[in-house]
């Protein structure tokens, strides 16, 4: 081993060592070329982050809870915004032995970023779909990143009804919301086809987005990552409309929510509640967006 080497292994050692909160601020100055400001954040980044270590507001917990998320929305802004649940279990083989249509979406109550399509007619895909249920519900997502909400929740499985657009892949919307006022929206395609698990993608295709301001206007914020798309907002705008107030009085008891949905057949659907974006780590937006979204977060 080069000395180079084996000074980069001692050092990812030593910090396994650190206090999970040191490690986690280290891997944000990695990822974002900076150490978060936690005595006085300022960057949308840093406050997600703050939040996730101190923040212990209850309501925090019910957004993170997918099940408890969908029943709070409903008493909320009334039934009907959300995608249709079509069974709730706490294994697969439970989940599946309910009547079930061809194609839905697989979800772990417990988590983000933990679903999956479900094909009965594609049964590689169905054993690839059991594996990653079985790990899902051994698993406390909060142990990941230390996002306070997902602690303990309770571990299920639900079975979602699959949402389209005109029989293709939704344009999906993330609401940015302050004390509840919009102020920035994200339209995206996502790359990957929900027929196929996340953790096999090959990256040969980019998410397609673009930023609007609260006016429906578009904002110059490009990131290299992602293709930059502001054909997207043009057919959106009726269902976007619809949707912002929604988002609006859902976000209206907290600082900042990230109020997640779809553009569908069915209009405009909320699909999640988000108060950790990224975990802060992984927001991704340039500095300057960094600091503007930022600034609207009291």
């Amino acid at each position: 081993m080069s000395g180079v080497s084996w000074k980069s292994e001692a050092s990812r050692r030593l910090i396994r060592l650190l206090p999970q909160r040191v490690q986690l601020a280290n891997l944000y100055r990695h990822v974002n070329g900076a150490a978060p400001d936690l005595r006085s954040p300022h960057l949308l980044s840093e406050r997600i982050l703050h939040r996730m270590f101190f923040e212990r507001d209850p309501l925090l917990r019910t957004f993170c809870d997918k099940i408890a998320a969908k029943e709070w929305i409903a008493a909320r802004i009334g039934p009907g915004h959300t995608p249709l649940t079509l069974a709730v279990a706490d294994s697969l083989d439970a989940l599946r032995a309910q009547p079930l249509p061809d194609r839905w979406m697989l979800k772990a109550s417990h988590g983000s970023g933990w679903y999956q399509l479900v094909d009965s007619a594609s049964t590689t895909l169905n054993a690839s779909v059991m594996e990653h249920s079985r790990t899902w519900l051994k698993t406390d997502y909060a142990g990941k990143s230390q996002e306070w909400g997902y602690r303990n929740l309770p571990r299920r499985l639900l079975a979602e009804e699959l949402l389209s657009c005109a029989g293709a892949q939704c344009i999906e919307i993330s609401a940015f919301c302050f004390q509840g006022r919009l102020r920035g929206i994200r339209l995206y395609r996502p790359s990957y086809a929900r027929a196929v698990l996340r953790a096999s993608q090959p990256s040969l295709l980019r998410t397609k987005e673009c930023f609007l301001d609260e006016t429906f206007h578009a904002l110059p914020l490009v990131r290299a990552q992602f293709d930059h798309c502001p054909e997207l907002a043009a057919t959106a705008r009726h269902q976007l409309e619809a949707f912002l107030p929604l988002a609006e009085k859902l976000s209206s008891d907290t600082p900042f929510l990230r109020v997640d949905g779809y553009l569908s057949e069915q209009g405009a659907m909320v699909g999640e509640l988000t108060p950790y974006p990224g975990a802060g780590i992984w927001l991704r937006l340039p500095r300057q967006w960094d600091a503007w979204f930022g600034a609207f977060w009291d």
